[in-house]
């Protein structure tokens, strides 16, 4: 007899998922939504998000889409405030969002060390410096998911920006 209880129950929580207009991020959407969340997608293309959103509301999920682009923290911000407008609170934040660069050191543009800096890391940086505050004035707990990958653990020849960035990530986490 098959169960029909779920393991995880995230009914009415609100997340953020940043980076989810596609690929693992819009997983964790799809995800999310069908154990009952609220969810916001959010990306840097508002035409990427509404797309997302328009797939996943079809299932009858609740989704709002939001383009934010994570580098930038008064979008971070707008973010949370459209969220809280919408939804009242939240609950989860998964830091989702994030790029890849290749090159050796010596070899690569200081803007593009820049670029991914700042998207991989400071785009988490400026989601938890503002959760957290938030979880704290509403004082009912909230998650925070920051994603890395194998590369924040075991680093790969020729991707030194991206190694850097994902450790940190680890390590901020």
């Amino acid at each position: 007899m098959k169960s029909t209880k779920k393991l995880f129950d995230l009914t009415d929580k609100v997340a953020i998922i940043t980076g989810s207009s596609k690929g693992i991020g819009l997983g964790i959407a799809s995800a999310f939504a069908e154990y009952g969340a609220h969810v916001v997608i959010s990306s840097r293309s508002q035409d990427s998000v509404d797309i997302a959103a328009k797939e996943l509301s079809q299932k009858g999920y609740s989704i709002m889409p939001q383009a934010c682009h994570v580098a930038d923290e008064i979008q971070q911000e707008n973010l949370v405030n459209k969220t809280l407008d919408k939804f009242g609170g939240i609950d989860i934040l998964v830091n989702n969002a994030g790029v890849t660069l290749a090159g050796k050191p010596g070899e690569i543009p200081l803007n593009d060390w820049r670029w991914i800096v700042d998207i991989n890391l400071m785009g988490v940086v400026y989601g938890v410096e503002t959760f957290v505050p938030l979880i704290q004035a509403h004082k009912e707990g909230g998650h925070i998911i920051n994603t890395a990958s194998m590369a924040g653990h075991l680093a790969a020849p020729a991707m030194s920006p991206y190694n850097a960035t994902k450790f940190a990530v680890v390590g901020y986490s």
